[in-house]
């Protein structure tokens, strides 16, 4: 796509795209568990991005997910999304309720309460993933529910960065066989927390 920042290095970005495989392969293998089957990710990939690059950046603008975001703070700044088309969030919400009696429940709220549980889970490991090869803490805020395009759901939390000029976007998509359900994470840091997990992956 050619967004690229020249301020990264080759080897700033294999380091960083290689954190990224390692935090999602963690949390991936929780969600194997959770779902049920096999999953399979594919390489990360890596982007300087301001707002308004956002619309070069993203493959399929206007489709519509749902999923969990939480904020990062501590030795890192930025926040991480797990996105679901709304097809797989119906299928992930489905095999759930296949397990219980129904009547009486609040499926849609049930359904919410579903994502935010399983993607809470998932972020908790690639955060936790990521504090362990930094060997420095990094806290998540509380997992927040998100419904809406692409587009709107990463413009919306990417306004909160407008000061820190561009942010680094990680972005790792896989796939959990048995069910058939895509998704993606996307880590987005500033450039000073970039530099910190450079440091520290150099220092092992």
């Amino acid at each position: 796509m050619g967004i690229i920042s020249n301020s990264l290095s080759d080897e700033e970005i294999d380091i960083l795209k290689e954190v990224g495989n390692i935090c999602v392969g963690n949390s991936t293998g929780i969600l194997s568990q959770l779902l049920g089957g096999m999953v399979e990710v594919n390489l990360p990939s890596l982007e300087m991005i301001t707002v308004e690059d956002l619309s070069d950046y993203l493959q399929e603008k206007g489709k519509t997910v749902y999923g969990v975001n939480a904020g990062i703070s501590s030795n890192v700044e930025g926040s991480i999304f797990l996105l679901f088309p709304e097809k797989d969030s119906l299928k992930i919400i489905e095999k759930f309720l296949s397990h219980l009696d129904t009547a009486g429940i609040n499926t849609i709220q049930f359904g919410i309460s579903i994502i935010k549980e399983v993607g809470g889970i998932a972020i908790f490991s690639y955060v936790n993933t990521l504090s362990s090869l930094m060997k420095k803490l990094a806290l998540t805020s509380v997992p927040n529910f998100l419904s809406g395009t692409t587009d709107e759901l990463l413009s919306m939390i990417l306004r909160d960065y407008e000061n820190w000029g561009k942010v680094c976007v990680i972005h790792t998509s896989f796939k959990e066989l048995s069910l058939g359900v895509e998704g993606d994470f996307y880590l987005i840091l500033n450039k000073n927390s970039t530099e910190i997990i450079v440091k520290e992956m150099r220092s092992l």
